[in-house]
């Protein structure tokens, strides 16, 4: 991504699905402060996880509430770096 706050990312799964887990790997440029939101539509958004004091590494999230959606966004507010964003892996369970 580029230097500069915020960025996002977004993922189409194809179709509704339920969602219950989301597991991050980060590689040295991880987000700080992010959030995890959802959408049927692409358009309007629903945060469903906060983090506010992320290390990087690996984060392993388990919703309050599992969530129908067919997007993800990983709306990215604060690095922990200099540098950009970088993921290895999204996983979406």
């Amino acid at each position: 991504s580029e230097f500069s706050d915020p960025q996002w990312l977004c993922l189409d799964l194809g179709s509704k699905k339920e969602i219950n887990n989301i597991t991050l790997h980060w590689e040295t440029a991880y987000a700080t402060v992010y959030e995890i939101q959802v959408s049927n539509d692409g358009q309007n958004w629903e945060t469903v996880y906060t983090e506010n004091f992320g290390t990087g590494g690996v984060d392993s999230i388990t919703l309050n509430h599992p969530q129908t959606a067919r997007f993800i966004r990983i709306y990215l507010i604060e690095r922990g770096t200099e540098w950009g964003y970088s993921l290895w892996e999204v996983e979406v369970d």
